[in-house]
């Protein structure tokens, strides 16, 4: 069965030429694999973004509304649509490989059972100091609530690597890049993920991937590295300074 490379998070801000940016991360993906594979983009856009949209123009398009193929020339890509929401108690979650839409600002709850009927991934994504207080403390309920395990945890490559997570010793956690809408952040794209064994389809790749990715449980691998200490440190600097 092919290995299937996956960044889980992916972020192209406003003013990013969307295939540009994927054809660069899929060349940074497969020096990170060493070996064919078939890499898989996730987005996860928010609100005013529609850089799927765009991609449709230059790509494929399969049997579902979720999904297409980019041609590099050597291999074809999957690019998966997705969102990115904030609840109405300022915790993110993200909506992936969904067509589907989501407003901002609905009851954390009410999004993940509005998601869960769209058949979307729900994920349930790490992010510095939003776990925390009454935060942390939806996210262990909301968990809770999920016996069966079809919400999962998001983790990504801006995670520093002294900052352990006791949650995701006990859930799925999909990996992705994250990047943060910072000059340069954007080459993390393809760099940080994970890593799953199986076929997808060509007609319906996200229906495919959605039933592996929930099959896989805590067996699925991860590339690429946690941030270091002095990169996360001056991230969240210059994150102060541009707010």
């Amino acid at each position: 069965m092919p290995e299937l490379m996956i960044d889980a998070h992916v972020h192209l801000h406003p003013g990013d030429d969307p295939r540009d940016r994927l054809m660069q991360a899929h060349g940074r993906m497969m020096a990170a694999a060493g070996k064919d594979c078939l890499p898989v983009f996730m987005l996860a856009e928010q609100q005013g973004c529609n850089a799927f949209g765009m991609l449709k123009a230059s790509g494929r398009s399969t049997a579902e509304p979720e999904s297409l193929w980019l041609e590099t020339g050597s291999a074809d890509i999957l690019v998966l649509a997705g969102r990115q929401v904030v609840s109405a108690e300022r915790l993110e979650i993200l909506a992936l490989a969904t067509a589907a839409g989501f407003a901002d600002g609905a009851p954390a709850e009410q999004l993940v059972a509005a998601m869960g009927a769209a058949d979307a991934l729900t994920i349930l994504p790490w992010g510095v100091g939003k776990w925390a207080g009454a935060r942390g403390r939806l996210v262990d309920r909301l968990l809770a609530g999920d016996p069966e395990g079809r919400l999962l945890l998001g983790d990504n490559g801006g995670r520093p690597a002294f900052w352990p997570e006791r949650r995701f010793r006990h859930r799925t956690v999909l990996r992705g890049s994250d990047p943060l809408p910072l000059r340069g952040d954007a080459r993390r794209i393809g760099t940080f993920g994970t890593i799953l064994h199986g076929g997808l389809s060509a007609d319906r790749p996200g229906r495919d991937l959605r039933a592996l990715i929930r099959s896989a449980g805590r067996q699925a691998r991860h590339y690429g590295a946690l941030a270091s200490p002095l990169h996360f440190l001056g991230n969240q600097l210059r994150l102060r300074m541009a707010s």
